[in-house]
């Protein structure tokens, strides 16, 4: 594929006609610093495969250098802990049947979650890769659960992660002509209930973010939440500090004015309509519904197809030299879009007309518009740091916290915050009672000291009675919010594998009484049976007593 991808750039060369903006090449020191980023990468994922094959754990499936570099910014490009990583992703894969679940899954139910749960791909950034948008606010977790189990739903998760790094990411390659191996996510947090969603969470969203964080690393660029509110809004700046900043500077946080930050980073026709976009989708039965994109382009995915086959044949048959191969290619297409961005001018942004574009044209012989999208100030120093692999510009930050992680971050600051909020309205009521105390003894105080000095003192000594019990009170309510601060977020491990028992267990009585039920069933209906033909042996004895004594009387 990275071949076909240089191929591409070398003879396309992102040229486009007309006027625009001419994007500046690098310095001549960001140049030479990315360069030295790229093979201290290069040397580890080096070392890394190595690491791998003395071990015995890289089957040719995974003998890919993307791959193994997304789990080594995962660890922080430390191979020890990236290679007790991979190994518990390979002891996963085996155990829940991931290599083929593509093959071996099907599920039935699935335009019924996408009513209770509306989810799903719809077209690519400007820079090529897949945009996957959720409405939250439209999730019913009570009916969803009645269409679907937990357990089938996580073996659809997984099913559409491995369709996204088997066939979406290599038709986003192919059709942007560079590696493409991150998503754009927009969550609609409309309308969102976040009761339910916490039970969602609880039930699903918890498991779910495990697996992608421990087997599907760095496979997210950036995440959009939009339509959130004002009290959303200012409770993410409150918990923005206390998260990494290469995390949240992957999190943009909007209102119900998002649609100028999305049109930035998304083509209108690429954007659902619901979003502030042209795209409709109508014949599709909406966009959630429609998978629009570069993967349903029978040219590009045959590209693909083929590129996977001969890749295999690589596989089997070159080892190392695959690897360098991927490398050398990877650095070909970077140095020739480098060179090519020197003499490039780039149309000015334009918002499309509607109805203009169809609903699925993904030419080939007509690239993506590279993005013009810059970073902002508070990203600057992640910049340096970003991976030029293939051609793109992704960075090593890339989004970990997924939206069950960021949903429990929420939960958790959502009770500190609480938290912190009664404390500070309780010791108001404390000091407004001693103001009042303080107005009420203050005039009493003064006519006395006229005439007792020894009043004074009763009064001083009044004073530090009223205040030494609030400051007490005051001292043990920090101490309680403390010790709720150092309490875990998640539940204990030993408590979680508790539940997950009692769960198995009651699983295990449902299934004895349900196969006891139809036991019973069977008996009842095999009884049924015995009392018709008991009622038929009699009639038959009655005929026959008949026919007998008839008979006799004849005779």
């Amino acid at each position: 594929m990275i071949a076909s991808l240089s191929k591409s750039a070398s003879s396309d060369g992102m040229r486009k006609r007309g006027r625009g903006k001419r994007v500046e090449a690098p310095a001549a020191g960001d140049r030479r610093e990315a360069s030295e980023e790229e093979e201290e990468e290069e040397r580890t994922v080096e070392a890394f495969r190595r690491a791998l094959v003395d071990r015995n754990l890289l089957p040719a499936r995974h003998d890919d250098y993307h791959t193994m570099r997304r789990f080594l910014k995962a660890r922080g490009f430390n191979i020890e802990k990236t290679i007790q990583m991979w190994s518990e992703m390979l002891r996963w894969r085996m155990d829940f049947g991931a290599d083929t679940i593509m093959q071996d899954f099907t599920f039935n139910e699935l335009e019924e979650v996408l009513h209770y749960y509306p989810h799903g791909f719809h077209g690519v950034d400007k820079d090529g890769r897949p945009v996957y948008i959720e409405r939250l606010g439209k999730v019913d977790p009570n009916k969803l659960l009645t269409v679907t189990t937990v357990e089938r739903f996580i073996k659809y998760h997984v099913q559409c992660i491995e369709k996204i790094l088997a066939e979406k990411y290599p038709a986003c390659s192919v059709a942007a002509k560079r590696h493409i191996d991150t998503m754009t996510t927009i969550l609609d947090v409309q309308g969102v209930n976040w009761m339910s969603v916490g039970k969602l969470a609880r039930d699903i969203v918890l498991r779910i973010q495990k697996i992608d964080s421990d087997n599907y690393p760095e496979i997210l660029y950036k995440l959009f939440i939009v339509n959130a509110g004002s009290g959303f809004r200012l409770l993410w700046n409150t918990i923005k500090g206390l998260i990494d900043p290469r995390t949240s500077a992957k999190i943009v946080v909007l209102g119900d004015t998002y649609q100028n930050t999305l049109l930035e980073i998304i083509e209108m026709s690429q954007l659902p309509d619901f979003l502030g976009g042209s795209c409709k989708c109508s014949s599709a039965g909406g966009c959630l519904g429609s998978n629009k994109g570069p993967w349903n382009d029978p040219q590009i995915m045959n590209s693909v197809h083929s590129e996977n086959r001969s890749s295999i044949n690589r596989d089997n048959s070159f080892g190392e030299k695959n690897m360098a191969h991927q490398v050398a290619m990877s650095k070909k297409c970077n140095i020739q879009l480098q060179s090519d961005s020197k003499d490039v001018e780039f149309p000015r942004q334009s918002i499309p007309q509607l109805g203009g574009q169809s609903d699925s044209v993904y030419d080939n012989h007509s690239p993506i518009r590279t993005n013009e999208y810059m970073p902002s100030s508070s990203s600057a120093n992640q910049t340096k740091h970003c991976n030029r692999l293939g051609g793109g510009s992704v960075c090593k930050s890339t989004l970990q916290y997924t939206l069950s992680e960021f949903l429990m971050l929420v939960i958790g600051a959502v009770s500190k915050f609480i938290m912190k909020l009664l404390a500070i309205l309780y010791l108001f009521c404390e000091l407004r009672n001693i103001a009042f105390n303080l107005v009420n003894v203050r005039p009493c105080r003064l006519s006395q000291a006229r005439t007792n000095s020894i009043n004074q003192l009763t009064t001083h000594d009044i004073r530090e009675v009223t205040i030494q019990p609030c400051l007490e009170r005051l001292q043990r309510l920090e101490e309680m919010v403390n010790e709720m601060d150092r309490k875990p977020m998640k539940i204990p491990q030993e408590k979680d594998n508790m539940i997950m028992q009692s769960l198995n267990r009651i699983q295990s009585i449902e299934h004895d009484l349900k196969k006891t039920k139809d036991v019973v069933k069977v008996t009842s209906q095999k009884q049924v049976e015995l009392e018709e033909s008991m009622e038929n042996l009699k009639e038959t004895t009655i005929q026959v007593e008949q026919a007998i004594v008839e008979e006799a009387e004849e005779i």
